[in-house]
C-alpha cells in the first residue's frame, strides 16, 4: 500500500516510535535503532521506506532507512514464529551487512546474542534463510559498483568481529585470502575456512 514516505521528523522516543510530518499529516513508525541513528532531527526532508502490517485489530507501519533494511525485514518476517517485532529487534542489533554476514556464515550464536531470539529461534531463521541472503541487497556504500576493494575487507572485518574474532586476527585471515573484486560474503567465507581451519 504504502511504498516509502518523505518528511520531516516530528517526534521520535526510546521505544523506536517514529512521528513523521508529511505535508501536515502525521504518520506514527515503528524504526529499528539503525534507522533512529540515520534520521536527521533538524527539520531536514528524510525520506523513509516503508512495510504496512495488518492485523485483526491494529495497522502498523514500520519504517526503514533504505531498501535493503525493508528487504531484511521482509525476509525475517516469513520465517514462521518471527513476528514484526523480534525482525525489528534482530535490525536494531546487527546492521545489513553484519546480518547477511551471519547468515552466511550460518552463524547461531550471533543471532542468539539479538535480545529475544533464543536457540531455537535463531536455528530457524539460520535454517529457513542462510541460502536466500541475496535477497537483502547490499547496503548502497557496499555495491561492487561504487566500492573499492579495501571497503570491502572492511566490512568482511567487522562481519569477523561481530562473529566473535579479534580485529587483528582478522585483520590477518582476510589478508591471506583477499583478492580483487572479491564480495565481503565471499571474503567472508574464506577467512573463516582460515580461522576455523
Amino acid at each position: 500500500m504504502y511504498d516509502f514516505l518523505r518528511g520531516t521528523v516530528a517526534n521520535v522516543d526510546a521505544t523506536g516510535r517514529l512521528s513523521l510530518d508529511v505535508n501536515g499529516v502525521g504518520y506514527s513508525l515503528r524504526i529499528s535503532d539503525h534507522t533512529r541513528r540515520q534520521v536527521p532531527m533538524d527539520g531536514q526532508p528524510v525520506t523513509l521506506f516503508t512495510r504496512l502490517v495488518v492485523r485483526e485489530d491494529d495497522l502498523i507501519l514500520f519504517g526503514f532507512h533504505d531498501a535493503a533494511e525493508r528487504a531484511a525485514f521482509d525476509l525475517l518476517t516469513s520465517v514462521q514464529q518471527v513476528g514484526p517485532a523480534l525482525a525489528l529487534a534482530v535490525l536494531s542489533h546487527l546492521a545489513i551487512a553484519h546480518l547477511r554476514a551471519v547468515l552466511a556464515a550460518r552463524d547461531v550464536a550471533g543471532l542468539k546474542r539479538v535480545k529475544g531470539v533464543g536457540p531455537k529461534t535463531a536455528e530457524r531463521i539460520i535454517l529457513e534463510l542462510a541460502d536466500k541472503v541475496d535477497r537483502i541487497p547490499a547496503p548502497v556504500e557496499a555495491t561492487a559498483s561504487s566500492t573499492p576493494a579495501g571497503l570491502a575487507v572492511e566490512e568482511a572485518q567487522r562481519a569477523l568481529v561481530v562473529l566473535g574474532f579479534g580485529a587483528k586476527e582478522a585483520m590477518d585471515a582476510l589478508a591471506k585470502v583477499a583478492q580483487p573484486q572479491m564480495a565481503p560474503e565471499g571474503l567472508l567465507r574464506a577467512a573463516l575456512a582460515v580461522l576455523r581451519g
